[in-house]
């Protein structure tokens, strides 16, 4: 599979610098908003399956008049 750019983001040079100071040893920029970026999108995906379950645990209790 060939692989695929996210877009540019601009951000204030602290915000930069900031990010650059807490990169490991050996790591680049692009390596930490990848890790950071999957990170976010694997967290967006677990609250979205627990507020799933959330809803259909309601609308079970809901229908069985059981809370």
């Amino acid at each position: 599979m060939k692989s695929a750019q996210l877009p540019p983001v601009r951000v204030e040079p602290s915000v930069r610098a900031e990010i650059e100071s807490v990169l490991l040893e050996g790591e680049s920029l692009s390596e930490f908003v990848e890790t950071a970026t999957v990170q976010a999108a694997k967290r967006r995906k677990a609250q979205q399956a627990f507020l799933a379950r959330g809803r259909a645990s309601i609308a079970n209790a809901k229908a069985k008049g059981e809370f």
